[in-house]
């Protein structure tokens, strides 16, 4: 194993949806939003993978939100964000994903990560940025494409994985045209992508969910 600092995990390991033991032979990450744990997007993995093709794992972000939650980077009430911080966190995230591929003895290149809202952003940076180990296939759920100095995107890659993005159009904490600009740069960009919007706010609903379920069994 790596001696390379981690972030705390939820393992879930695999699971079908009546309970037993899947066969596990692909890692699922899920990355939460600001505010919240390691527990937050649990409840997803049998709602994603109902087949328990997947072992899956949720990471921890390393920034204290009081008085219980955690989350990825901070930001002013301008929007500004450190953006040593936000690398330091896209490593760390990076670093954890290397971690749970060697410990369950998984492929990366054929991993999932699912991020909402600013783990969206992490899901994007970690995934997609100059040198990047890539997955299979990223979801961004609620987010938005953060661009900071010490980071940049290796859009010209021949290797990016399909992306959804999925959004709210009544979304009041991130704005529904922050999830049509990561739709458009990716579009404008060549990725394989597929977007939509649904009539909710900063959330995940059925409809959602089964969408994702859906378009991950075509991956």
């Amino acid at each position: 194993m790596s001696d390379r600092p981690t972030l705390q995990v939820n393992e879930l390991g695999a699971r079908t949806a009546g309970g037993l033991p899947g066969p596990g032979t692909r890692l699922m990450v899920l990355v939460h939003g600001y505010g919240a744990d390691e527990h937050d997007l649990a409840p997803l993995a049998t709602m994603y993978d109902p087949d328990g093709q997947f072992v899956a794992v949720c990471p921890r972000g390393p920034v204290t939100v009081p008085p219980w939650g955690a989350g990825w980077y901070e930001r002013d009430a301008a929007g500004t964000i450190d953006p040593d911080q936000f690398v330091a966190s896209v490593d760390l995230l990076d670093a954890t994903i290397a971690d749970q591929c060697e410990r369950h003895g998984l492929e990366r290149s054929e991993a999932v990560v699912i991020g909402f809202s600013q783990g969206a952003a992490m899901t994007l940076a970690v995934t997609l940025r100059t040198g990047a180990h890539r997955p299979a296939a990223i979801a961004c759920l609620s987010g938005m494409l953060q661009e900071v100095p010490g980071l940049t995107y290796e859009w010209a890659a021949t290797d990016l994985p399909p992306v959804y993005v999925q959004h709210g159009a009544a979304d009041p904490l991130v704005t529904v045209d922050r999830g049509r600009h990561v739709r458009d740069t990716l579009t404008s960009a060549g990725l394989e992508l597929a977007y939509d919007e649904y009539p909710m706010a900063h959330e995940i609903r059925p409809e959602s969910i089964r969408d994702l379920r859906a378009w991950l069994a075509d991956r």
